[in-house]
């Protein structure tokens, strides 16, 4: 890498509420094939209330007119997923953190909080979702099968080779 390159790259120290992942409340999630210009918070459950059937190739729902298909998807045996929120340490000072232990408003940061820039804990928990596609069932090239494949195939990798 050059000099130069070095300065490009911005460097985060993150904190993991660790106390978040404890409360995660279970919930039930849609992975849409569409993409979403807004990054935050949205009353979601408002305004997507899918009317899910059973077709003959899994299943289907009309989204905007559009018809979706898809199939529930389980989170790999042993593995739980999260639904995380980020928080920069800028917006926090002075603000409360909803993402404190605690729901006191009063408290100050620790030494060790304020090493880090950025917060991030979990909102809510998930063990399957369910994968839509456009018009198709997502196939085996999807990213996210490819993610889910990635704990066995790690696992794969780094266990220990018998000898003969």
């Amino acid at each position: 890498m050059e000099c130069g390159d070095e300065a490009a790259i911005e460097r985060h120290r993150v904190h993991l509420r660790s106390a978040t992942l404890r409360d995660a409340a279970p919930v039930a999630l849609h992975l849409l094939p569409c993409e979403v210009a807004v990054d935050g918070p949205a009353p979601v459950g408002r305004f997507f209330t899918p009317a899910i059937r059973q077709g003959p190739e899994g299943l289907e729902v009309s989204f905007r007119g559009r018809c979706l298909r898809g199939e529930e998807v389980a989170v790999p045996p042993g593995l739980v997923g999260y639904v995380m929120v980020t928080e920069e340490k800028e917006v926090s000072m002075g603000k409360p953190d909803p993402l404190r232990d605690s729901g006191t408003d009063d408290q100050e940061e620790s030494p060790l909080e304020r090493d880090f820039d950025r917060f991030i804990g979990a909102t809510a928990s998930f063990s399957h979702f369910t994968l839509w596609g456009l018009e198709t069932i997502p196939g085996p090239d999807a990213k996210v099968r490819g993610a889910l494949t990635w704990p066995s195939l790690a696992a794969a990798i780094h266990a220990q080779v018998p000898e003969d």
